[in-house]
């Protein structure tokens, strides 16, 4: 199984936007938290937020990129 470094999905470009926005950066560290290391979500209703869509969409991306380079 792959695993997606912080480094690599904090330099994707979904999450490079949400982190440079204050209103959204809670959210998505909070994302990168749980996707990464699986920590619970300190606010519920940030899992339905669009910040945190895009940090999944972004794991999944980098993750399914190197299964597939393996």
């Amino acid at each position: 199984m792959s695993q997606v470094s912080r480094r690599e999905l904090e330099s994707h470009p979904y999450v490079v936007r949400l982190l440079g926005n204050l209103n959204w950066k809670p959210a998505a560290e909070a994302a990168i938290a749980y996707v990464l290391e699986g920590k619970s979500c300190p606010i519920a209703s940030w899992r339905k937020s669009s910040s945190w869509s895009q940090v999944e969409a972004a794991y999944n991306e980098i993750k399914t990129a190197k299964e597939q380079n393996q």
